[in-house]
C-alpha cells in the first residue's frame, strides 16, 4: 500500500519568558536560519563521518517523539545497527513553526522534518512544485484523536463563554494551521464564519495577545493550552474535540535522499517506533524527557504523555483527515497545486522498518479501521 520546567516567579513574567525561548528555538539550531552545524564535522583525522540533518519543534506537542529520538540518541543507535560500516553524526535543528523547517528541507539543509498535517502537505505540494526537491511522508508522530490537544483560549476574566459569544469579535490564530481549521470548523457550527475577524498571529504572538487581553481568543494547539491553564493567565473556551476532526503530527523526508539513503531512513523510522514504544511503556520517564528537551514545566508534559497517541501507523482514516485539510488548505487559497496523496505518503519505509525489528505491521483489515488501542509503531 502507498499510500514541532518553567519556575520564574510571575506567572506572566514566566509565560513571556518561556515564550520567547520557544520563539528562539529552544535546542540545536537557529530558529530563524539555518540548521547550525549542517556541514560534516571532521573525526580525528579520518574519514568525515556523514550529517544527517533532523527538524522538529519544540513548540509543538505532537511532534515531541522527536525528544525521545534526540535525547537518548535512538538514531545514533539504529544508524550503527543498520548501517554498522559508516560513521554518522546526527544534527538537531529546532525550528518555531513548520513554514521553516519547509524552507530548510526545499533548500537541502535538512533531511527529515517532524511537522504537523498541515506543514506536512505544504511540503508536499513544494516536492511537486519546485524542481530540485521532491519530498515523501514517511510516518505519523502524534495523534490527537477528534481534535485533542487543541483549543480555542481566551483571557482569564473574559466574559466570553461559548463560541457564540464570538460574535463580532477579532479572533487569532496562525493561518493555514490545523488550528485555523478547528477554529472555522468551529464557528461554522454555530453560523458565525462570517460574524468572526480571524487575524494570522503566531503561537508565541497569540498567546502573549490572550495573556494581555489584546485579543479575544487565540486558536492554537498543544503544549499551550496547558500551559495557560497551569500559570493561571488564560482558559479554555473550547476544547478541539467539539469538532471531530483528528489532529495529527507526522514525519517528512527529503524523497531523493530516502530513495539514496534508504538503510539511513529505515533505521530512523525504526528509532521512532522505539521512541513511541518507550513512550507509552515509560511514561514518566517520557514526562520527564519533555520537560529537559522543550522547558516546558513538568505539569504540562506529563499531561503531554497522557493525552498524545504517539504512533507512526498510518490507517485509512488518518489519509482520510488528510484528504480533509487538503480540501481546507485549498479553500483558503494555501495550495499552488492540489496534492495526491497516493504519490505523497508512502508506507513501505515504515513497513521495512518494522520488519527489521522482526515486529509484524497491521495487516490491511486493521489499516481500515479504527486506531488499535495499545498498538503502536
Amino acid at each position: 500500500m502507498k499510500l514541532s520546567g518553567l519556575r520564574g516567579a510571575g506567572a506572566a513574567a514566566g509565560l513571556a519568558a518561556l515564550l520567547l525561548l520557544q520563539a528562539c528555538g529552544g535546542g540545536g539550531g537557529s530558529a530563524a536560519g539555518a540548521p547550525a552545524g549542517s556541514a560534516a564535522a571532521a573525526s580525528g583525522g579520518g574519514a568525515e563521518p556523514v550529517t544527517i540533518t533532523i527538524g522538529y519543534q519544540s513548540p509543538t506537542a505532537q511532534t515531541w517523539g522527536a525528544l525521545i529520538i534526540k535525547n537518548r540518541k535512538l538514531y545514533e543507535k539504529h544508524l550503527k545497527e543498520q548501517v554498522p560500516n559508516k560513521s554518522y553524526q546526527v544534527e538537531w535543528f529546532d525550528a518555531p513553526a513548520g513554514s521553516v523547517l519547509n524552507n530548510n528541507m526545499a533548500g537541502g539543509k535538512i533531511q527529515i522534518s517532524f511537522l504537523g498535517d498541515m506543514p506536512s502537505l505544504l511540503n508536499g505540494v513544494l516536492g511537486i512544485t519546485q524542481s530540485n526537491y521532491h519530498s515523501v511522508f514517511l510516518a505519523f508522530d502524534g495523534k490527537g484523536e477528534l481534535g485533542r490537544n487543541q483549543a480555542i483560549l481566551v483571557p482569564k476574566d473574559s466574559d466570553i463563554k461559548s463560541v457564540a459569544d464570538l460574535k463580532g469579535k477579532t479572533v487569532s490564530t496562525p493561518i493555514g494551521s490545523s488550528s485555523h481549521r478547528m477554529l472555522l470548523e468551529s464557528l461554522r457550527r454555530v453560523n458565525l464564519v462570517d460574524q468572526v475577524t480571524i487575524v494570522d498571529q503566531s503561537v508565541t504572538v497569540g498567546m502573549q495577545s490572550v495573556e494581555q487581553g489584546k485579543i479575544s481568543a487565540h486558536s492554537t494547539w498543544e503544549p499551550y493550552p496547558s500551559l495557560m491553564q497551569v500559570k493561571g493567565i488564560g482558559r479554555v473556551l473550547q476544547f478541539g474535540e467539539e469538532t471531530k476532526i483528528d489532529y495529527l503530527a507526522g514525519v517528512v523526508a527529503n524523497l531523493d535522499w530516502a530513495k539514496n539513503n534508504k538503510p539511513e531512513a529505515i533505521a530512523f523510522l525504526r528509532a521512532l517506533n522505539e521512541a513511541h514504544e518507550f513512550i507509552r511503556s515509560n511514561p514518566e520517564e517520557a514526562a520527564r524527557i519533555f520537560e529537559e528537551e522543550s522547558k516546558f514545566p513538568a505539569e504540562v508534559c506529563r499531561k503531554m504523555v497522557e493525552n498524545i497517541r504517539f504512533d507512526a501507523a498510518i490507517y485509512q482514516k488518518d489519509l482520510n483527515t488528510l484528504s480533509g485539510s487538503i480540501e481546507f488548505l485549498s479553500s483558503i487559497g494555501k495550495l499552488q497545486k492540489k496534492l495526491e496523496l497516493k504519490s505523497f505518503v508512502d508506507d513501505a519505509y515504515l513497513r521495512d522498518a518494522v520488519e527489521a525489528v522482526n515486529k509484524t505491521y497491521l495487516t490491511d483489515a486493521e489499516l481500515q479501521g479504527e486506531w488499535i488501542k495499545g498498538k503502536v509503531y
